[in-house]
């Protein structure tokens, strides 16, 4: 089995390692985040905690953002049989009264089982506004400063986790980070309903947006909802959702019924079991309590030492003070475990409003790539259910406002968005100093790839120009927030001016024999001033290589005849009107690969050898592929490799997205 990398995290830094090996597949926490246990929370004054006979989810508090143009559901539990009314009020004093206006208001009673969920109808951004939720005998939780706009969940693991203040344009952007309109709340992380959990939850609130506080929100998170304040103006309040939890695999965002329910998840179920077995309550006391005394020891020499020299290398920082311990002992009230983050985190604030999810997760899952793209659809759709609402079912209990938006509502819940940030690149340097790339990654960016292909209500954000060479953890999340923002920007709220995407495989097509000139051509879309440039990751416009054509090993493309070994292929950008064999390119539709320009998923990438028309390609819009060693190619794959060059971009300075065919020959 491929060695794997272990990455720890030091807080307070800008900076990670990569450290010793080990055959678990271990990522870690991000670095400054709180990985040892419990979250770091400050008590929020005056947050209305409820009673013994009713009371609301932790996510609801002061200063929240409740998302427009969908009905508001508003839950929590209870005893049953309680009556409940939910208000929405307009703090402005009204002017012929005096008085805070009705906004909207819904009934309901808390159900045998404990729960309750009523319905506000949907409104108009906006806001302040006052939230009251009150019983028959008077008890009542009020809520101040609800603003109404656009909220997104920010999920996955570390590089989602990565908090602002340890981005390396940390300073700049945390004391230029103040705006009351854009708010965020830190879902507490955990793996298991405890004390512990329901104290940081009572705890936990929502904050706005200022030098003191954004330094501990997702810095992807942060650049996201900044960009789209930027884009809709000051009117339009920005809620994020933090919900992560560093180094977990995707199974731990699953129930236990979807993860046993396939054969990519039985395995990790049963792993997770077999780590369990033989061990007593106190034996998982024991080991969390020496793992944690030994992180949280290593953690503030680390922090002392940065603090000390900024500068310090983590050769010399591992030299002197050993490696990250981690990982944690698996028990089973690890935030670490199958189920654990679903059940303590997700369940917790579902269904809350939200337009949609942002994702960047996968790396803690790449020694089971082969599983991923089974557990990614699972996961997805198993969102989709806890966040769908039948309106018609609990018409009894909602304004008949709520309930006219029914149709509406259900198709949005029942395709809750995903942007998927696809894995950037990344090796670690004992691995590629021994060519021993295990190319799980490339696997996993196909699997996040496939999803938008496949799956409607989803669409993948390519970062494979935004990794870093031996650090897991990338500092420039800026890149990252502001191209996922892009994206929604433009297919998601219509602004179609913006470059969201970079080029993309329409058609592929092989001809003729290299030895002949013969090759493969590939035709990509949103391709205006297609061109080459840099090698890997932070090169970009910093070489001395042509923008039109790049040498095998330079280019990223790989072919492979039928005994599939794959080789470096030389590649060239082909101008309009170009004959290449005695012919011209241009790719019949029924073999796409992409997305039309509204965002629309095309089909699956098909090759064949129909000849090729004499009608004209595009300027720059297709790259001939070629290897003297691959006479009749029957693959071929662009930057399909954990750390490799992958130079192609447009004139946006988009990246060209990872792919691999089949290229069939008659």
């Amino acid at each position: 089995m491929n060695a794997r990398i272990v990455t720890g995290p030091a807080p307070g830094t800008t900076s990670t390692t990569t450290t010793a090996t080990t055959t678990q597949p271990v990522t870690g926490p991000a670095p400054g985040s709180d990985a040892g246990g419990a979250n770091a929370t400050v008590a929020r004054a005056n947050k209305p905690q409820g009673t013994a006979d009713f009371s609301v989810a932790a996510v609801f508090s002061h200063h929240m953002v409740l998302q427009r143009h969908r009905p508001i559901p508003v839950f929590g539990h209870g005893k049953p049989g309680m009556q409940l009314r939910v208000r929405l009020l307009d703090t402005a004093p009204a002017a012929d009264s005096g008085a805070a206006a009705l906004i909207a208001e819904a009934a309901g009673q808390i159900l045998p089982d404990g729960s309750w969920r009523i319905l506000l109808p949907s409104q108009e951004a906006g806001g302040p506004y006052q939230l009251e939720i009150r019983d028959l005998t008077g008890t009542q939780l009020v809520f101040h400063d609800v603003m109404i706009g656009e909220v997104w969940i920010a999920s996955g693991q570390s590089n989602m986790e990565f908090e602002l203040h340890s981005t390396r344009e940390a300073a700049q952007a945390i004391a230029q980070s103040a705006d009351p309109m854009l708010r965020f709340y830190n879902t507490p992380k955990s793996g298991d309903i405890s004390d512990a959990l329901f104290e940081a939850e009572r705890e936990s609130s929502w904050q706005a947006c200022s030098p003191d506080t954004t330094g501990t929100m997702s810095a992807v998170a942060y650049y996201f909802a900044a960009r789209l304040r930027r884009q809709f103006g000051t009117a339009m309040p920005i809620g994020i959702i933090d919900c992560y939890i560093g180094g977990t695999s995707i199974t731990c965002w699953m129930d236990q019924a979807t993860i046993e329910s396939s054969d990519a998840g039985r395995p990790y179920w049963q792993r997770y079991q077999q780590a369990l077995a033989g061990h007593t309550e106190q034996d998982f006391h024991d080991m969390t309590l020496a793992w944690k005394t030994k992180f949280d020891h290593w953690n503030a020499q680390i922090e002392s030492a940065r603090t000390a020299n900024p500068n310090v290398s983590w050769d010399e920082l591992n030299a002197a003070y050993g490696e990250c311990p981690w990982p944690p002992p698996v028990t089973p009230h690890s935030q670490y475990r199958p189920t654990g983050a679903f059940t303590a985190m997700v369940a917790r604030i579902a269904p809350y409003a939200v337009r949609g999810v942002l994702w960047y997760q996968g790396e803690e899952d790449a020694p089971y790539s082969a599983s991923y793209a089974v557990l990614l659809r699972q996961m997805i759709a198993l969102w989709r259910r806890v966040w769908r609402i039948d309106i018609g079912a609990d018409a009894d209990q909602h304004s008949s406002d709520a309930c006219t938006e029914h149709t509406a509502y259900t198709a949005y819940t029942a395709e809750l968005p995903f942007i998927i940030i696809q894995l950037p690149q990344w090796i670690d340097r004992a691995t590629d100093e021994a060519h021993a790339d295990p190319l799980d990654w490339p696997v996993i960016r196909d699997t996040q790839w496939s999803a938008s292909r496949d799956i409607p209500g989803v669409t993948t954000v390519c970062t494979i120009d935004c990794g870093e060479y031996d650090n897991i953890h990338p500092y420039d999340k800026r890149t990252v927030g502001e191209r996922a923002a892009a994206i929604v920007l433009r297919t998601m709220y219509g602004y179609r001016q913006i470059a969201a995407w970079g080029p993309e495989p329409l058609e592929i097509q092989s001809y003729g024999n290299t030895d002949d000139g013969g090759g493969v051509l590939i035709r990509y879309r949103h391709a205006t001033g297609l061109r080459f440039n840099g090698t890997v990751p932070g090169t970009g416009n910093t070489d001395t290589l042509d923008a039109v054509s790049r040498a095998a090993g330079q280019s990223g493309f790989e072919l492979a005849g039928a005994d599939g070994i794959f080789h470096d292929a030389t590649a060239q950008i082909v101008p309009a009107g170009i004959k290449i064999g005695g012919t011209a390119g241009i790719f019949g539709r029924e073999n796409s690969v992409g997305r039309a320009d509204d965002g629309t998923p095309l089909n699956h990438a098909t090759v064949s050898d129909t000849p090729i028309s004499h009608t004209p390609i595009d300027d720059s819009t297709a790259i001939r592929v070629y290897s003297p060693d691959v006479p009749q190619p029957a693959a071929i794959r662009y930057a399909w490799k954990s750390w490799g060059p992958a130079p192609v971009r447009n004139a946006a300075g988009l990246p060209a997205i990872p792919f691999r065919a089949s290229v069939s020959r008659l």
